[in-house]
């Protein structure tokens, strides 16, 4: 029986700081990708979604000059 390999997973660990009128957060290891939200949760999906974008955005920008043909090698 073939077992199903799933995409592995990344740590990031999220800042959260009350300040006036809810929360701000920031990604300690992804220096940029910030957000913030009227309550800590909101906050926490917001920075969520942030993240990904980030990371989204990454993966197209580092395809985005390449010329010829290319390896993807997931790690």
């Amino acid at each position: 029986m073939k077992t199903r390999q799933h995409p592995k997973m990344n740590t990031f660990t999220a800042i959260f700081k009350k300040v006036c009128g809810g929360y701000t957060a920031w990604v300690e290891e992804m220096p940029g990708v910030i957000s913030e939200g009227k309550t800590r949760n909101e906050a926490e999906i917001n920075i969520k979604n942030a993240l990904e974008l980030m990371l989204e955005t990454n993966r197209i920008m580092s395809l985005k000059d390449v010329v010829g043909k290319v390896e993807r090698f997931v790690t």
